[in-house]
């Protein structure tokens, strides 16, 4: 047996906390019955809110109803919302049977207006109880005080009520007596009871994120007082459903109401992914699992009694909380109403997504578009054989044998699948904390990082800007000491905060920042840290008693860390709707799903179009992006060239590189436009008619980055496997840093001789790529003059062209030049800095590692046998 079946052994009922049409209809939920002991299903506006706008599942339904004259949205998501319950209950119906009528059900909630109307409830319920027409499903009601009558009313009726929203013990006892009253009064009347369940559905993990936000930082009751307080309830369950009153009903085959844990996905990072079903194991109760939830539980999940034998424990916690000034009743009243409010808010979403998904049909609207001659037949072939092997649930499942048999830097580099999930119940600590940091004065952040600490949030800032009122963001991720200084000049020390943001805690560059501003800035409050869990950075930021530590997930490579705290704190800082980029992320990850089929999944199918496109010699993905998203390209950059430039092979992607006439193009490229802009797509469409291939991406508004961030880091992944490579390492990333320690440790750091261009621009033949990789400051003029260089070479040569600022590229497309193709031909354009300053306690300076990165890098590249010329920025010019 699996973790998943041992765990249904021990009396616990395993529900799966979502549903989508397509779940159903591809038999992946028949496969979770069968091998994951799954036996039941929840549902609630958020889910089929998330299921609905994410995928194309429902497009045929809207068709077709659409057909019928059903117009009015809400009458379309009940028609939907329905069917599903009714299919799902239907695939469970054997678990039903063959539990005695006592498992195997699907839930589908009252709507969320009527939270606080009890007759409202009751009426509803009734009606869809009589619509779904199935004897194993149940609606969920509120645990209101309004909703407790509506509860024995159903229950009188011989209506299966699911009581959600409980997050007190308190009322968790009353919807259990008014269960109790429910089945008595229809016991009094003759009414058989034999045939009626209810499960109380008992809110954990939120009760964690609302008591740890009154809690200090390191106080040990962290991460316990919600199952403690579940533990309490369990008991209380126990004694509720025993003695004479409950045994005249047992008798006559009453059963008792199971405690259902609910909000069992872990909401801290910090925590593990699993803590709120291992702990919460003991007989006649369910827990309903989110599916990350429910895949890492399979995975790596602990069963054992621990509930029972832990009950002293619990009251000792909620003691102790108690005495640390937490007051749980007001936490789980808070709870409550905050609850009432996000499922309105769902709700109301859910509606406008419908209504959104009625005109996408109607205008026969498409989420991508291409022009593939000559390459359609590959993917298609390609995407077929994703299906016979199962390759997107196998991605799904953590299987790292989709890429390699070794899981060396695979298992432990796949929490961008699910990350999202974690950091929207972060979002109410992030913008509080955020807003902290402007109440007290603060009006600018520095983020010290380099490559993945930094482009994501340079993505961010570019593209939302700086609320009012929030903080400007200005990113440093060089050790040019001109570039430095003029950061350093433009601000106001004072009113400045510093984010020293490294996943290992111990990047070069950005411990030189932190050494250099502390010097100027000895203060903690004025430091913030994004590192992994017991890093040196984090220690040192404990040490140095910094405003914050944020802990990220370790199970996440930095290029795929987009949304995760390394780019989401800064998104808090300059104030941008975090609630809707995650959602827009939340909403593609539905899309990529492991139950949707390779050729309807966004992220499987472009990166089947790019790994095919590589494999035809069409290695070039060229970005075409409008103005207001034009960092993103920095980011795609990255998160491409460091995942699959290596062992010789690898995609090359082209940022920044201005569309020109068919003809200055060879046929080595692949366009990728992104957006709905004339310009983007008169541009495509000449390229197209002259027989390039081109792919553009459907996007209106800006906050549906979140989900270009999820799509792109899929469809790398799956590029990763077309091209036979391993996405989530970079082997030769380590070779420049090796040649800058070894140049340090000699102590006389002398410039490198420079070259003449005219021989290396001779070698540049078809197929190749031009890199100019820029050792100068990164200023407005700067970047002028090395984008009409390019522009000229490629307009002349005829081949792709890339332009990156050093030190800052050795930590994006780096890996590509010395690990990728030898198609690479480099331009290092050096000039020494004006200026210098020293890092504390070091031997060298600013300008000395600078001078040390750059000539470390081009060794790097001619031991690897790779074309390269370091010249002047006006050799660059004149050539």
């Amino acid at each position: 047996m699996n973790r998943l079946q041992r765990l249904h052994e021990a009396g616990v009922s395993i529900w799966l906390d979502t549903i989508r049409r397509n779940l159903v209809a591809s038999g992946q939920f028949d496969r979770m019955i069968a091998e994951d002991a799954v036996t039941g299903v929840t549902s609630n506006p958020s889910i089929f809110e998330k299921a609905i706008s994410g995928s194309t599942d429902y497009d045929v339904a809207v068709r077709e109803l659409l057909a019928e004259g059903v117009e009015d949205p809400m009458d379309l998501f009940l028609a939907m919302g329905l069917e599903d319950i009714r299919l799902a209950a239907d695939a469970l119906r054997p678990a039903f049977e063959r539990s005695g009528g006592g498992d195997g059900f699907a839930s589908f909630e009252v709507t969320p207006d009527l939270a606080r109307n009890t007759a409202g409830t009751v009426a509803q319920a009734k009606e869809l109880w009589a619509r779904l027409d199935r004897p194993n499903v149940m609606i969920k009601v509120p645990g209101t005080e309004e909703g407790i009558p509506a509860i024995e009313e159903l229950t009188a009726a011989g209506i299966n009520v699911n009581v959600t929203l409980l997050f007190a013990v308190g009322r968790h006892e009353h919807a259990a007596l008014a269960y109790i009253a429910g089945l008595e009064r229809r016991l009094d009347a003759g009414q058989p009871i034999a045939g009626i369940s209810s499960v109380a559905s008992f809110f954990v993990s939120r009760v964690d994120t609302a008591v740890d936000r009154r809690l200090p930082a390191e106080s040990a009751l962290r991460g316990k007082v919600a199952v403690a307080n579940a533990r309490r309830a369990y008991r209380r369950f126990g004694e509720l459903f025993s003695g004479s009153r409950w045994e005249r009903l047992a008798a006559e085959g009453g059963r008792v109401q199971r405690p259902l844990w609910a909000s069992t996905g872990t909401k801290d990072p910090a925590y593990s992914d699993v803590l709120y079903v291992e702990e919460l194991v003991a007989p006649r109760t369910v827990n309903t699992m989110p599916e990350t939830t429910l895949l890492a539980f399979k995975d790596h999940g602990e069963v054992r009694p621990s509930i029972e034998s832990n009950l002293g424990e619990a009251e000792q916690v909620l003691s102790e909380a108690e005495a640390a000034g937490v007051d749980l009743a007001e936490v789980t009243e808070q709870l409550l109403d905050e609850g009432i409010t996000t499922f309105s808010e769902a709700y109301q979403k859910l509606i406008a997504v419908i209504e959104g998904k009625v005109q996408a049909v109607r205008e026969d609207r498409v989420r991508q578009g291409s022009h593939l001659p000559g390459l359609d037949e590959a993917v298609d072939s390609r995407l077929a054989s994703f299906a016979d092997d199962d390759v997107v649930s196998r991605i799904w499942h953590r299987d790292f044998t989709v890429w390699r048999k070794d899981p060396m830097e695979i298992t432990d580099r796949l929490g961008w699948l699910t990350v999202h999930d974690v950091m929207h119940e972060r979002i109410p600590e992030l913008k509080e904390f955020a807003g902290q940091c402007a109440a007290d004065g603060l009006t600018d952040v520095v983020l010290a990082g380099m490559g993945g600490s930094s482009l994501a949030p340079e993505v961010l800032r570019d593209t939302f800007g700086v609320a009012p009122g929030m903080l400007n963001l200005h990113v440093l991720d060089t050790t040019n000491p001109d570039q430095i200084l003029g950061v350093e000049r433009g601000l106001d020390l004072g009113t400045t905060l510093f984010v020293i943001a490294s996943k290992s805690g111990t990047t070069t560059e950005t411990l030189s920042h932190f050494a250099y501003f502390w010097e100027k800035v000895p203060d903690g409050s004025k430091y913030v840290a994004i590192t992994d869990p017991g890093t040196p950075l984090e220690a040192l930021g404990k040490e140095r008693g910094f405003r914050r530590v944020f802990s990220n997930p370790p199970d996440i490579g930095g290029r795929y860390s987009a949304l995760s705290y390394f780019g989401l704190v800064h998104g808090a800082l300059i104030g941008m709707d975090l609630d809707g980029l995650l959602d827009r992320a939340i909403e593609m990850a539905h899309a990529c799903a492991f139950c949707v089929p390779p050729a309807e999944n966004p992220g499987a199918w472009l990166g089947a179009v790019m790994g095919e496109a590589a494999r035809a010699g069409r290695d070039k993905v060229t970005l075409v992006l409008p103005e207001r998203i034009r960092s993103f390209g920095y980011w795609v950059e990255q998160l491409i060239a460091e995942s699959t430039g290596k062992e010789g092979r690898g995609i090359v992607p082209v940022e920044g590189e201005d569309l020109g006439p068919p003809d200055v193009y060879g046929e080595d490229r692949l366009f990728v436009g992104i957006g709905q802009d004339q310009e983007i797509r008169a541009g495509l469409e000449e390229l197209e008619h002259a027989g390039h291939l081109a792919v553009l991406l459907r996007l209106n508004e800006e906050v549906e980055l979140g989900g270009e961030f999820f799509r792109w880091e899929f469809a790398t992944a799956i590029a990763g496997k077309v091209l036979d490579i391993q996405p989530f390492d970079q082997p030769n990333v380590q070779e420049a840093k090796d040649a800058t320690k070894r140049i340090l440790s000699e102590g006389d750091v002398r410039p490198a001789s420079y070259d003449d261009l005219g021989p290396l621009l001779k070698e540049v033949g078809r197929g190749d790529y031009l890199a100019i990789q820029a050792y100068v400051p990164r200023t407005e003029q700067n970047e002028g003059l090395l984008h009409s260089a390019r522009l000229r070479l490629r307009d002349r040569l005829r081949v792709a062209t890339t332009v990156g600022f050093g030190p800052r590229f050795l930590h994006s497309t780096g890996q590509l030049h010395k690990g990728g193709p030898n198609t690479g031909v480099f331009i290092q354009v050096v000039e020494e800095p004006h200026e210098d300053i020293a890092i504390p306690d070091e031997p060298y300076s600013f300008r000395t590692l600078f001078s040390a990165q750059s000539i470390g890098d081009l060794q790097s590249l001619r031991a690897g046998g790779r074309r390269v010329a370091r010249v002047h920025l006006s050799d660059l010019e004149e050539a």
